[in-house]
């Protein structure tokens, strides 16, 4: 067999609060459920209030709508390995986004969760999306020095690095 490997695309955002972290999330939802993309949650707090309560201000087809709230809005504190795998195996999906928001240690424990998922599947393009809330990680560069591209409400734009190099 001819397996392809998977393209795998780190991605980062920073949030002040959950309603902050919904406005950034929603316009790129509906981009990626419009291009059939399965989205995958990873959240060590439940998210389900804030996205109902957006959802009901904004104008939206009732079809996103209901697509978004089929999404797993609700807490999963363990982030145990066999609920990724099973969440990332579907056979008929080639495109995945996976949400991961907590603090600091729970997006490293879900990150290698992932990433030890991800060694047994094959042939997906995944978007890895780590949202980091501003205040609890002050160090905003160490953690973009990470990744090369961060998401916005305007989308996924790519990271330019800045060379730190002196100059003489």
């Amino acid at each position: 067999m001819n397996y392809k490997i998977n393209e795998v695309r780190k991605v980062c955002g920073f949030y002040v609060n959950e309603s902050h972290l919904i406005n950034i999330l929603l316009p790129h939802l509906n981009q990626r459920i419009s291009e059939g993309v399965k989205i995958v949650t990873i959240l060590e707090d439940d998210l389900i209030n804030n996205v109902n309560e957006l959802l009901s201000k904004i104008n939206l087809s009732k079809n996103t709508q209901e697509k978004i709230l089929k999404i797993n809005w609700k807490s999963n504190p363990d982030c145990k390995y066999s609920q990724i795998e099973t969440k990332l195996n579907e056979k008929d999906i080639n495109n995945i986004d996976i949400i991961i928001k907590g603090n600091k240690e729970y997006i490293e424990i879900a990150n290698k969760n992932v990433q030890k998922a991800i060694k047994n599947i094959q042939g997906k393009e995944i978007n890895i999306i780590n949202f980091y809330k501003i205040g609890e990680d002050r160090n905003i560069d160490y953690i973009i020095e990470n990744y090369d591209y961060k998401l916005e409400t305007s989308g996924v734009k790519k990271i330019e690095k800045l060379n730190k190099a002196k100059i003489s």
